[in-house]
């Protein structure tokens, strides 16, 4: 794959509010883990509509981008699912048009794709390469056989560790792996250990999440009925303070409350989620927020992959900011729903937010009387900090981030 000629690079300080992100659904996967709450559906790689499937986001892409040309494209990120299933040319002709559609774009565009170890080699990671992905980020989720088996995963842990060397000899030189902790049997240390193991292979970028177990899920409907066996909260808090110096004491930054980076190697793409920017996204249940006139609008695509697939047949004239056929939500965002979603994302990260910016951004104020309550709780146990207009969570309280985010909201 070769750059549209033309290209600009776009100033790296330009606002978060005029730059967008990509995100490209890929929905099949071999398996579907039990705490998975994305829209996943189990297939063989034999049976997905590999070429249908591009040809349907192309489609999707070609009708959903007027008024969005003009902003710099700051990342492309292909989630799932498993776009490590998806025949590599069909990946890259998706990234081509993307490309083609947005010429201008920020010095250090990011291109990543996720990837689990069972469908990860040497023939997969030099097809991503030669697609144009410039980062891979990999569930390898865990690296004790049992767990691996709890967790529903298809790989084992020489799998795993197979699957980062891999990426590494073929080039890439961002490359991330996805962690769960707080597994019901896992100490601490344990934790600990599985965090330096995967850091020590050369990784840049680690993401470690507590598991959660959401409602609609295999855990979710075990839980409910008192059949999952879950690790104590003070168990998990544990966990996640090993995993903290474990990974920052190999030089790791802890930037998000579950996400850390080597210097430069943060998340670009999530970051934009984190920061309030704009994204647009592409393929069967896929969700996306972008401006449309003087407001932002967020819509989810259709869940069910068959009808997707029918979006090349579609006339080009569909009404893409109503529902219909192929968009099943479309909300306009109100102000006020901007910054608090605003405050909800970028409490999270170690840089906070700027509620002056934030006001600015969305047109809301940011002070109410239940805000000023929350803002006078925490910072009086010095969970809260505030320096300028610059909010943040102080480090030491973030296992208590989403209660305190909750009193923002």
């Amino acid at each position: 794959m070769s750059p549209p000629i033309g290209v600009t690079a776009a100033k790296e300080d330009a606002r978060p509010e005029d730059t967008l992100g990509v995100y490209v659904h890929f929905p099949y996967c071999l398996k579907k883990c039990p705490y998975c709450d994305f829209l996943s559906l189990p297939s063989e790689r034999r049976d997905i509509p590999h070429a249908a499937y591009a040809d349907a986001v192309i489609a999707e892409l070609s009708q959903r981008t007027a008024g969005l040309e003009s902003l710099p494209l700051r990342s492309v990120f292909f989630g799932g699912g498993t776009p490590s299933l998806w025949a590599a040319e069909e990946l890259g002709r998706v990234l081509d048009a993307i490309l083609a559609r947005f010429p201008n774009r920020t010095s250090a565009l990011e291109i990543s794709a996720e990837c689990n170890p069972s469908s990860f080699d040497e023939r997969v990671a030099r097809g991503l390469r030669e697609a144009g992905i410039n980062r891979v980020s990999l569930g390898v989720q865990a690296l004790n056989p049992g767990r691996l088996q709890f967790l529903g995963r298809l790989h084992d842990p020489e799998e795993a560790l197979q699957a980062l060397a891999v990426a590494r000899a073929a080039g890439f030189a961002r490359v991330s792996a996805d962690l769960i902790f707080g597994v019901a049997g896992e100490s601490a240390e344990e934790a600990a250990h599985e965090a330096e193991a995967v850091a020590d292979t050369g990784v840049t970028h680690l993401s470690a999440y507590a598991l959660t177990i959401e409602p609609g899920t295999q855990f979710g409907e075990l839980a409910r009925r008192g059949r999952l066996p879950l690790l104590g909260e003070d168990q998990v808090a544990e966990s996640f303070a090993r995993v903290e110096s474990s990974l920052e004491a190999r030089g790791f930054t802890h930037y998000e409350v579950s996400n850390y980076a080597k210097a430069g190697a943060e998340a670009r793409h999530n970051l934009g989620y984190w920061r309030g920017e704009p994204y647009l996204g592409l393929g069967a249940g896929a969700w996306g927020t972008i401006p449309v006139a003087d407001r932002r609008l967020r819509y989810r695509n259709t869940p069910s992959a068959e009808r997707y697939l029918q979006w090349p047949a579609a006339q080009s004239g569909l009404d893409l900011t109503a529902e219909g056929p192929f968009v099943a939500v479309v909300e306009p965002l109100a102000p006020d729903t901007l910054l608090s979603e605003g405050l909800m994302l970028g409490l999270r990260l170690a840089e906070g937010v700027d509620w002056q910016h934030a006001e600015a951004r969305t047109g809301a104020r940011m002070w109410n009387p239940s805000r000023e309550r929350a803002r006078a709780k925490w910072a009086s146990r010095g969970a809260l900090l505030e320096e300028g207009a610059r909010l943040r969570i102080e480090k030491t309280h973030w296992l208590l981030a989403d209660g305190i985010i909750a009193d923002f909201m």
